[in-house]
């Protein structure tokens, strides 16, 4: 296969999981699809070489990993809305749209997790990455990858079983 064939199906296959990756550091779709281009442009001026990385799919999310946190330091935007105030907001309809509220709960406590917990949960769960393509991607060791998964999903777990039982202890 010639060296733009086997770049355009790997361009192509990233696509969304590019834009995903950068939407679960941003929180803003505009900020991400940004980052993606860029991206995108950096991938296409270092195509030569990207094809030569041993794992070129992981180098080049790592690029976009890499890139999101620098648009999200260069941002200095830190939501204030507690996890108090989002769990309310996701479950304040009187029962109704349980499961788009479930999701938005979920959504919501995963977006308060510590970063690597954060992208572990994402990469795994919404793209469906291996443990050792998130580790290349998050620059980890596969047992520090499992152990911020492990964590994450704990997290998660906790917290919505405190919001479904509406904060009573004992069940």
């Amino acid at each position: 296969m010639s060296t733009t064939a086997r770049y355009k199906e790997l361009v192509t296959t990233l696509r969304d999981t590019l834009y995903r990756l950068t939407l679960s550091i941003l929180n803003n779709r505009s900020e991400s699809e940004d980052v993606t281009q860029d991206v995108y442009e950096r991938v296409w001026r270092a195509r030569d070489t990207i094809l030569e990385q041993p794992n070129p799919r992981a180098y080049i999310c790592r690029m976009a990993h890499n890139a999101a946190i620098d648009r999200q330091r260069q941002l200095q935007r830190r939501q204030s809305i507690s996890l108090d105030t989002r769990i309310a907001l996701a479950t304040d309809d009187g029962g109704e749209g349980e499961s788009s509220d479930i999701g938005e709960l979920t959504r919501s406590i995963i977006a308060t997790l510590p970063e690597k917990q954060r992208m572990a949960i994402h990469l795994r769960d919404v793209e469906g990455y291996e443990i050792a393509e998130i580790g290349e991607i998050l620059g980890m060791e596969e047992r520090n990858v499992r152990m911020n998964l492990s964590r994450a999903r704990k997290s998660v777990r906790e917290e919505i079983i405190k919001v479904m039982n509406y904060g009573v202890e004992g069940y």
